[in-house]
């Protein structure tokens, strides 16, 4: 896994960080599109290519996500168990979460996930998250690691809903405490049960 090839930042790519970016500074309504189209350094006719206004790049969001975890393949130690590899691939999510998005799109899409008639985005099992931390999962229960009481897709629906539910809880509180300092607290409880089995 960490021998993957880095590929250039796609263009897609910096439309979205240049926009979440935006939003997290100005806010969302006070962003243009003309605003991320001079971010990203792009144009309108790309720009449009990609979303079809602001609003879509309201979806964008898990997009996001699975550009953080595909620069964390790079980074990320491949001797560390599955155990610590969860924990810090958790962190470094919910750390980038914490600094860079603004809860309120973070809420608004929560809630729009719940009512969508379009795919969910945030649960789509072919995102590149659930691939890589179902294939972390394998390989936690072929070394022994988890107990087989549960397959790799049964853990993995619980650690996606442990992950979901704590950024559902931090968008109803506002904020109010440390995302990722409270998950480094109390992932561990979860990852042990992994352990211990299901």
């Amino acid at each position: 896994m960490g021998t993957m090839p880095r590929k250039r930042q796609s263009t897609k790519s910096r439309i979205v960080k240049a926009a979440w970016n935006l939003f997290y500074k100005n806010g969302y309504e006070q962003t243009t599109v003309e605003d991320i189209i001079y971010a990203s350094k792009t144009s309108k006719g790309t720009f449009y290519h990609y979303f079809k206004g602001k609003e879509a790049l309201l979806n964008s969001l898990s997009y996001l996500f699975d550009e953080k975890y595909e620069e964390l393949t790079a980074v990320i130690d491949p001797n560390l168990s599955a155990y610590d590899k969860l924990l810090f691939l958790n962190h470094e999510l919910f750390y980038m979460i914490e600094t860079s998005v603004d809860i309120k799109l973070l809420a608004l899409l929560y809630s729009s996930q719940l009512v969508t008639k379009d795919k969910k985005s945030l649960s789509d099992s072919k995102r590149f998250y659930f691939k890589w931390i179902t294939e972390i999962l394998e390989e936690g229960l072929e070394k022994g690691e988890f107990k087989n009481t549960s397959t790799a897709e049964e853990l993995m629906a619980i650690y996606a809903m442990f992950e979901r539910a704590l950024l559902y809880d931090w968008s109803l509180f506002k904020g109010k405490y440390s995302l990722s300092q409270y998950s480094d607290k109390l992932l561990p409880h979860v990852l042990d049960t992994f352990v211990n089995g299901v």
